[in-house]
């Protein structure tokens, strides 16, 4: 199991790297190092599958959930290499692979075990929590509204998911109290940063750091957990 925490771990080391290359403005080195921590949680989830003795579907979906968020770390590192007017239109585009990885994620943990439906009032936290901050002036989303508050539900339903594989125990059931909580603060952290009015705008460079690392130690879990799925 060393070796799967090795990658793992690196990978979020590399995260913090990424956002202090971020806030000193060094755009070409944070590309390189987000891109060497992204190919390391995908390593860390290949070694997981070697180990296995037999391939399973939801072990195959995980993997397949973790490419996605690697071509999604691609096109937003990209984002910053286009010209501003086009940005806007490439993080959206960056946004898919991600919005798919994580529908992907959600069916495969919801594949295990009963739905706990107290749960379902995970759903609307994060969509009311976008609109809340539009509200008051601290986002700037105008025609992205929708879309961020769509994108809202399918984080609350990633929270749904891992916490109701947590509710069974496990080695498994451990794991996932975390990468959904983990997924939600380093996207509204992505979002509160590329969008942000007023003081979360003064808060910038911390969200570079709350971004980079709640993610790669979330796509990290779920790297680890190809092993136990």
């Amino acid at each position: 199991m060393t070796a799967l925490y090795i990658p793992a771990g690196a990978s979020v080391a590399l995260a913090a790297v990424t956002a202090f290359l971020r806030n000193r403005g060094m755009e070409r080195g944070r590309f390189v190092t987000k891109m060497l921590a992204s190919l390391l949680f995908c390593l860390t989830a290949f070694i997981a599958a070697a180990s296995r003795e037999d391939m399973h579907t939801r072990a195959a979906l995980m993997l397949g959930g973790l490419v996605l968020g690697l071509v999604g770390d691609i096109a937003l590192g990209l984002n910053l290499f286009v010209e501003k007017g086009y940005q806007r239109y490439v993080f959206v585009l960056g946004g898919a692979p991600f919005f798919l990885g994580h529908l992907l994620y959600i069916s495969l943990l919801l594949s295990y075990g009963n739905i706990q439906w107290h749960l379902v009032a995970l759903l609307p936290i994060v969509p009311m929590f976008f609109l809340l901050l539009n509200k008051f002036g601290l986002l700037k989303l105008e025609k992205l509204l929708l879309p961020l508050v769509m994108y809202g539900l399918v984080l609350g339903a990633m929270m749904l998911a891992t916490f109701n594989l947590a509710a069974q125990g496990g080695r498994l059931g451990h794991w996932m109290l975390f990468p959904g909580v983990l997924f939600t603060i380093s996207d509204a952290s992505l979002f509160m940063s590329k969008f942000g009015e007023g003081p979360l705008k003064r808060l910038t460079r911390l969200f570079s750091y709350t971004s980079m690392l709640s993610y790669y130690a979330a796509q990290g879990i779920f790297a680890l957990a190809v092993a136990w799925l």
